[in-house]
């Protein structure tokens, strides 16, 4: 019996892989969309909702943040209620060094006509009174938005289904036949599918799925955890968060970089308990929730005795510059790859944001409008070091 076939297979069912199926199909390509588990299920499942600007590394990177969030406002074409909001952000600050660090961030947003600033002790706490600064230099502020993650998810899925897409749930992919440098088939535990392109848009599992096709892309992750309070009276006006993150994100030990968000229902989301981790889980620790209830008494007092209702935890992937993996997998000839960024828990919606344009006679692909120059560390197995 002959395989399935599409013009492009998707492999992932989160935030990266339901945006580009989207973009593909109104481009007019076929595309299968394969999910192991639901969709949102992995990485994708521990979005707080939000979409951060500051953070971004590159100039390429922030104009790939900046062509999303723009957009984001504005999409409505599909019916898809997406809360959106402007909180703005707040980095607290507590090091010279870091400082240092956010003042160009800051000038470097203000250059592309973003609202930021930076604020002494004084001003932090007149934009959040219930804020402790003690020890606090003071803070970086950046526009931001937040979204409703599971409106954005779900709504662009039954969007991608309107537009004639397949999507198929619990299609756990088993390996990708290869030769030649060619992808022929994508391999199922139910059957088998051909395609011109295939794309790897599957979080913390990308690398495994490329190296299974002989290729090398070195995502790593760490065991993040989160949490979700009792609905409170407003208490906190900005995303608050701590500088430092990818400094945890290759240390030793267990640590916190206190987030925290009041979403409109009156609930706290607070996140991130970071550890490194070799395996991919998606449960909570011993350590994690007391980790971060300590980090959210320390800058917030009032809050010392609110109440958790639920918890969670996911794989927070990312690459070794921190950047993303968004393009064509080299040593291939139709194998693409959305490698995730580092901040695998929080921010995936400006990244899926900026479009995707295709040429169907040559079966080359452009993600979401940008391809990024690859450094020596992706391309074919045998080149490099093990991936895992």
């Amino acid at each position: 019996m002959r395989s399935p076939s599409a013009d492009v297979i998707v492999i992932g069912g989160g935030f990266s892989g339901v945006l580009l199926t989207y973009y593909l199909s109104v481009a007019g390509s076929r595309v299968v969309l394969l999910e192991a588990g639901s969709l949102g299920c992995g990485s994708s499942s521990a979005c707080a909702g939000r979409v951060q600007i500051i953070e971004s590394e590159t100039e390429e990177y922030l104009d790939l943040v900046l062509s999303g969030f723009n957009r984001l406002a504005t999409l409505r074409e599909e019916g898809v209620d997406l809360e959106w909001e402007l909180p703005g952000h707040i980095t607290l600050l507590s090091t010279t060094e870091q400082w240092n660090v956010y003042q160009e961030r800051v000038n470097r947003l203000r250059r592309k006509d973003v609202t930021a600033e930076m604020l002494d002790c004084e001003a932090l706490q007149r934009y959040e009174p219930g804020l402790a600064v003690r020890g606090l230099l003071g803070a970086a502020y950046s526009e931001e938005g937040h979204l409703n993650p599971f409106n954005f998810l779900m709504g662009y899925a039954n969007a991608v289904r309107r537009l004639g897409a397949t999507i198929l749930t619990r299609t756990p992919v088993t390996g990708l036949e290869a030769q030649d440098g060619t992808i022929l088939k994508v391999l199922c535990t139910r059957e088998n599918f051909i395609a011109d392109t295939v794309v790897l848009a599957c979080g913390a599992w990308t690398g495994r799925l490329a190296k299974q096709a002989g290729g090398y892309l070195p995502i790593r992750y760490t065991h993040a955890e989160a949490m979700v309070t009792e609905p409170l009276p407003r208490i906190i006006h900005h995303h608050v968060g701590m500088a430092g993150f990818y400094e945890t994100v290759h240390g030793n030990k267990p640590t916190v970089t206190l987030g925290v968000a009041q979403h409109p229902n009156g609930t706290l989301v607070v996140s991130n308990a970071i550890q490194q981790s070799s395996e991919i889980d998606q449960a909570s620790t011993a350590w994690g929730m007391p980790a971060l209830s300590n980090a959210l008494r320390k800058h917030f007092p009032a809050l010392s005795q609110v109440r958790v209702v639920r918890t969670w935890a996911a794989p927070s992937p990312f690459l070794p510059d921190y950047l993303p993996a968004v393009g064509w997998l080299p040593g291939f000839a139709n194998l693409f790859c959305v490698g995730r960024v580092a901040f695998g828990t929080t921010d995936y919606s400006s990244t899926c944001c900026g479009g995707c344009q295709n040429d169907l006679g040559t079966a080359r692909y452009t993600i979401f409008g940008f391809i990024f120059s690859k450094p020596s560390y992706i391309g074919r197995q045998s080149c490099h070091r093990p991936l895992m």
